[in-house]
C-alpha cells in the first residue's frame, strides 16, 4: 500500500538536489540585495531633493541679479553653479534608475523562481489528494496498521495516517499562501516600473533644464569675454582686495597666537583653551553651515576665472557661500569675538576665536557682537551685506579647508 507521503519530496530533492539549498540562498540574497539597493535608493533622493533646494536658491538670486544688472561676472559664476548642480542631479537621478532597474529585474527573478516553486508544490498537492483519494476505503488503512510486525510499528503507522489529513490541509494553505505572495509581488513589480517610469520622465525634464542652463552660462561667458579689459580691472582690484583680507586676517592671527602663548602663565585661561580647542577638533565634520539654505559658489584652493582663459583667481583661503540677501550669519561654535574690522571688498569681518581653533565670517552688512562677547554655537553673528558670505577656518597660523569641518 503506497501512502508514504513522503516519498514525493524525497523523490523531487534526489532529482534535484541542490534546488532546495539554491532556492533558499536565492530568497536570501534577493531580500538583502533589495533592502540594500532600496535604502541607497532613498539616500539618493534624499540629496536629490537638496540639489534641488539649492538650484531653486540659487535661480531665485540670479532673477533678483538681473533685476539690478544683466551679464555681470558674479551672474555668470551662479549659473555655472547651477550647470553643475544640475549635472550632479542627473548623475544622480541615473544612479535612482540603476537601482531601481536593479531592483526590477531582483524581484522578476525572485517571482519567476515562486513560480517555479508553485507549479512544484501543486504537483505534489496533487499526489497527496490522488493519494488520499486511491485510499479512501477506511478498511485498507485498517489492514494497514493491523498488518505491522509489532505494536511499537502499528502504533507508528497510526500516528502518520492520523497525520496525512493534516498533511493534505497544510500544504491547501501553503498553496493559498504562495498564490497570494505572488499576486503581491505582481502589483509590487507594477508599481516599481510606474515609479521608474515617473524617474525616467523627471531625467528627461532635468536633462533639457540642463542643456538650457549650459546654453546660457556660454552665452554669457561668450558675452563678458568681449570685456576683457573689464575684466582684467576686475580681476586686479579682487587681487588688491584678497591681498589686503589676507594681510589683516594673518595680523589678528599673530596677536591672537601671542595672546595664547602669553596665557600660558594663567593656568585656568590656558587649560580653558585647550578644553575648547579639543571640542572644537572633535566635531570635525560636524560644525553647523554659518548661514542657513545656502550654497558653495567658491571652494577653497585656487581656481580658474570663469571666463579669462589660462588666468587664475586669488587662492581662496576659505569658502563663498551664496545665501538669500540679509540672511543671518552665525557661530559654527562657542568662542570669543577677538576683532572686528572693516575692508573694503569683504565689508564687516568678524574673528571669532575657539581655542587654537578660529573662524572668519566676512561681507557682513550689520554686525550683532562686539568684540571681547562670548559667542555660542547657532548665536547670530550679523547679516550678510549682499548675498555672499566669505567664511574661513584657521588652525593657529594653518589654513583649513571649512568644507571639511561643516556638517
Amino acid at each position: 500500500m503506497n501512502i508514504n507521503v513522503s516519498n514525493y519530496i524525497f523523490a523531487f530533492v534526489c532529482k534535484k538536489p541542490n534546488f532546495l539549498l539554491t532556492l533558499t540562498m536565492t530568497c536570501i540574497f534577493f531580500i538583502c540585495g533589495n533592502m540594500l539597493y532600496s535604502q541607497n535608493i532613498e539616500d539618493k533622493k534624499d540629496k536629490a531633493k537638496k540639489i534641488e533646494r539649492e538650484i531653486k536658491l540659487l535661480d531665485e538670486q540670479i532673477n533678483k541679479m538681473k533685476q539690478v544688472q544683466s551679464n555681470t561676472l558674479n551672474e555668470l559664476v551662479l549659473i555655472k553653479k547651477k550647470v553643475a548642480q544640475r549635472k550632479k542631479l542627473l548623475e544622480n537621478l541615473d544612479e535612482q534608475i540603476q537601482n531601481q532597474n536593479a531592483i526590477l529585474e531582483s524581484k522578476s527573478d525572485s517571482l519567476n523562481h515562486l513560480e517555479e516553486r508553485l507549479k512544484v508544490l501543486e504537483e505534489y498537492y496533487k499526489k497527496l489528494i490522488i493519494s488520499a483519494y486511491n485510499n479512501r476505503d477506511t478498511r485498507k488503512w485498517f489492514m494497514y496498521i493491523i498488518a505491522a510486525d509489532n505494536i511499537e510499528q502499528g502504533y507508528r503507522r497510526w500516528i502518520y495516517l492520523k497525520d496525512y489529513a493534516k498533511a493534505i490541509n497544510s500544504k491547501g494553505e501553503e498553496l493559498k499562501r504562495m498564490r497570494n505572495d505572488i499576486i503581491i509581488q505582481k502589483e509590487e513589480i507594477i508599481k516599481l516600473q510606474n515609479i521608474a517610469l515617473t524617474d525616467q520622465q523627471k531625467r528627461q525634464k532635468e536633462y533639457e533644464k540642463y542643456k538650457r542652463d549650459e546654453k546660457q552660462s556660454s552665452s554669457y561667458a561668450y558675452s563678458l569675454e568681449k570685456k576683457q579689459n573689464t575684466l582684467k580691472n576686475q580681476l586686479n582690484k579682487k587681487k588688491r582686495e584678497v591681498t589686503a583680507l589676507n594681510r589683516e586676517i594673518e595680523r589678528m592671527l599673530q596677536a591672537a597666537i601671542k595672546q595664547n602663548n602669553d596665557s600660558k602663565k594663567n593656568t585656568a585661561q590656558y587649560n580653558a583653551n585647550i578644553k575648547l580647542s579639543e571640542e572644537f577638533g572633535v566635531n570635525k565634520g560636524k560644525l553647523p553651515w554659518p548661514v542657513e539654505n545656502g550654497v558653495v559658489i567658491e571652494q577653497f584652493g585656487l581656481h580658474d576665472h570663469p571666463v579669462l582663459k589660462g588666468v587664475k583667481l586669488p587662492f581662496n583661503n576659505g569658502i563663498n557661500i551664496s545665501a538669500a540677501k540679509n540672511s543671518s550669519v552665525t557661530s559654527v561654535f562657542n568662542g570669543i569675538v577677538k576683532q572686528i574690522i572693516i575692508i573694503p571688498g569683504y565689508n564687516h569681518c568678524v574673528l571669532v576665536q575657539h581655542g587654537n581653533y578660529f573662524t572668519f565670517y566676512c561681507k557682513l552688512g550689520t554686525v550683532s557682537v562686539n568684540t571681547g562677547d562670548k559667542v555660542t554655537t547657532g548665536e547670530k553673528i550679523g547679516n550678510i551685506n549682499d548675498n555672499i558670505l566669505h567664511f574661513e577656518l584657521w588652525n593657529g597660523s594653518s589654513k583649513q579647508n571649512p568644507e571639511y569641518w561643516l556638517r
